[in-house]
């Protein structure tokens, strides 16, 4: 027996053990028969668990392919999820870009339909009214009422708050609102919600019959010095988050009178308001006390610099209900627990919009959801740039100008968040208004707007671009005719000029063209006038100012745009001719050319089945040769094109067969519909785009094998 079989054999018979082999042996048996018996018992329920998987695939399987998901429907009952709740606010002057984080957290929490009544002027109703309609959320309607010239009603009333002749608007609520709308919660702008909205809406249900107004008292002393304040009941009430029962206002007082009232009652000793319409109603209440119902603290927490919010919530943050950033500072303002309200506050505007437009239920009718994938359309990434609504803000940051006579011109381009130092770049040498329709998402946008004020010297001075904004979808290509048709929609000059942003204009350029357009009046004559367009390869090198300095560097760092890698885009130019031209000349419209363009406002607008890269301005210089525009060089008009990284989808287009492929397909579906609607029919699909077409129907037709 050598060493190590000894110390095994006397393992067995060691006292701390304290029994003998056999015994040992028998254990063993025994504890691997029953540890057999268990994987026996594992791999029954492993069977089960298969099946249950396999079923539970089948049935997803199924929801996916052939039937339809139904959300919940609840019954239009007062009380219930599917009464509306009435929200009127004022939006007027600068409040669109403010607004839009408190939009964002009361729709997060709501449960219920809204209703939102804006009170605007002309320029907010464009910009409420083209949001809402992109942004397409579930159970939200909304009405704009016009009140520009209802302002003289108030101008009268002298006042220093900042917001200006704005902050009185709320006082005419009850002539400027339909009398069909009885109750209405009044919101500022700038708030941001921690509950459902209609936790309020269910306050008006306590109200007495002489309550008039439900408001949530002041946090601050500031009306407690009666020589310098307007007359209130104890601290006064703030205005910012109100219930107004129109109903009994209209019926019970007359209130114009009322308001008149008791502005000139303490108009000449006080001689201002300084807080608006809080002031007057303040004032109101003072006189008729019964007129207030007093709503908790929770849903008006005050941000004032001087606030004594911090009596409402004590120590416990959970308990409030809205936030209210009601101080000029605003988001600046340094008082206990700001930073953490401020974090809630960016958190929503960074908040994704699009997560909003999810439908929680259902209120009138049964609305099924499918969730179905259309897999015989290998393009269907290419059409949810027509099917999707892409939420759009318009005019997002000041804009300020009007046309100088019917000569002027807007500069019309699109572009993403990573294209706007070619912005800044290119302002720097275009003197004229500027639309700009912007790709971005919401975490974006703070970005965005410190890029504009803080970054960009030349950029925060000009007040005569307009930036658009339009907010990214996963679903969809970069929508470039979309974006495109934002900013050409937007303009308010008779003619604009169609150019991209990694362009940089000769000097002087503004003028020149609109000297041109004095000439040749291509609206009368419909006409495009071609702006000539070349590059340059050099990264440091400054573009030629001039035709001279142009000339001067053809043969050497400067060409004709694209000439080796796309002729077809821009040969029609004729640049042989451009070079010596003296006077504007005409050319033939040609296959594939793409020219940029100044062209009266009513032009066509661009195909959106185009997005990502490729035929995207082609398909709009064939519809406007189908619509019998000519074209028309300017001899002393270019602009210059610098280098820069390749855009994401012209990567895909160069390294992903089915993206070409598709673009074929478009192309062959645009070129059919150009022909239906104009009864024009140009050349046929070129060798190469025979090849994708034909590719493409094998592909169909295999796909069409496989399901």
């Amino acid at each position: 027996m050598n060493l190590r079989s000894k110390n095994v054999f006397t393992l067995f018979f060691r006292s701390s053990f304290g029994l003998p082999l056999g015994t040992w042996i028998v254990v063993s048996i025994v504890y691997y028969w029953w540890l057999i018996s268990r994987i026996n018992v594992l791999e029954t329920q492993n069977k089960v668990f298969k099946s249950q998987l396999k079923l539970s695939q089948n049935v997803m399987r199924q929801i996916e392919t052939d039937s339809t998901y139904k959300v919940p429907e609840i019954p239009d009952e007062v009380g219930t999820l599917c009464e509306t709740v009435h929200i009127a606010l004022v939006c007027m002057g600068k409040c669109t870009r403010i607004i839009m984080p408190m939009l964002k957290s009361l729709l997060q929490h709501r449960q219920n339909p809204i209703h939102f009544h804006f009170i605007v002027d002309t320029a907010a109703e464009q910009t409420i009214s083209k949001l809402f309609d992109t942004w397409d959320l579930p159970d939200v309607k909304y009405s704009c009422y016009n009140a520009q010239n209802r302002l003289s009603q108030v101008r009268w009333v002298p006042n220093s708050h900042y917001s200006g002749i704005y902050a009185l608007v709320k006082l005419l609520f009850p002539d400027i609102l339909p009398d069909s709308l009885q109750q209405v919660i009044v919101l500022d702008s700038d708030l941001t919600f921690l509950c459902d909205i209609a936790e309020l809406w269910n306050i008006f249900n306590n109200m007495t019959e002489n309550q008039l107004f439900g408001l949530v008292e002041n946090e601050s002393n500031w009306y407690f010095d009666t020589a310098k304040r307007w007359p209130a009941l104890g601290r006064g009430y703030n205005t910012g988050v109100m219930l107004l029962d129109l109903n009994k206002i209209r019926n019970k007082i007359n209130w114009t009178k009322v308001w008149h009232s008791a502005v000139n009652e303490n108009i000449e000793l006080l001689k201002q308001t300084t807080l608006a319409d809080q002031d007057v109603i303040n004032a109101i209440i003072k006189k008729d006390p019964i007129l207030v119902y007093n709503i908790s603290c929770q849903y008006n927490v005050q941000m004032s610099t001087k606030t004594l919010a911090k009596g409402c919530y004590g120590e416990d943050r959970n308990n409030i209900k809205i936030i209210h950033w009601n101080s000029p500072s605003k988001y600046n303002i340094r008082i206990r627990d700001a930073d953490y309200f401020k974090n809630i506050h960016l958190s929503y505007v960074n908040f994704d919009g699009n997560l909003l437009r999810q439908k929680l239920h259902t209120c009138s009718q049964t609305e099924p959801v499918t969730y179905k994938i259309n897999y015989s359309d290998l393009c269907s990434s290419f059409r949810a740039a027509q099917r999707v609504k892409l939420r759009t803000h318009l005019y997002y940051m000041e804009y300020t100008y009007a046309d100088i006579d019917n000569f002027d011109v807007t500069l019309v381009l699109q572009l993403s968040m990573d294209r706007l130092q070619f912005l800044e770049r290119l302002v720097k040498y275009w003197e004229g208004p500027l639309s700009a329709a912007i790709y971005l998402s919401d975490c974006e946008v703070t970005k965005f707007e410190s890029f504009i004020r803080d970054w960009s010297d030349t950029l925060s001075s000009r007040k005569n671009i307009g930036y658009h904004l339009v907010f990214k979808h996963d679903d969809v290509h970069y929508p470039v005719n979309y974006l495109r048709n934002v900013a050409l929609e937007n303009v308010n000059t008779p003619y604009v000029f169609l150019m991209d942003v990694d362009f940089v204009p000769m000097a002087g350029l503004y003028d020149h063209l609109r000297d041109a357009v004095k000439i040749i009046n291509p609206y009368a004559q419909k006409k495009c006038l071609v702006v000539a367009a070349f590059e340059t390869q050099r990264y440091r090198a400054s573009p030629p100012r001039s035709k001279a300095a142009l000339r001067a560097r053809l043969a050497n760092d400067v060409a004709p745009f694209r000439a080796r890698e796309w002729p077809r885009g821009h040969r029609a130019t004729n640049y042989t001719k451009w070079i010596n031209a003296n006077a504007p000349y005409n050319v033939e419209w040609q296959s594939d050319y793409e020219p940029y363009l100044v062209v009266h406002r009513s032009v066509p607008k661009y195909d959106t089945r185009f997005s990502g890269f490729g035929w995207n301005k082609v398909s709009h210089s064939v519809e406007l040769r189908a619509q019998g525009y000519q074209a028309v060089v300017l001899p002393g008009a270019f602009v210059v094109h610098t280098p820069h990284a390749p855009s994401h989808d012209i990567t895909a287009f160069r390294a992903d067969p089915h993206y070409r492929v598709c673009l074929a397909i478009l192309k062959q579906e645009f070129m059919d519909d150009l022909k239906r609607k104009y009864n024009v029919t140009f050349e046929e699909p070129s060798k190469q785009e025979s090849i994708y077409l034909g590719q493409a129907k094998s592909l169909l037709h295999n796909q069409k094998d496989k399901l």
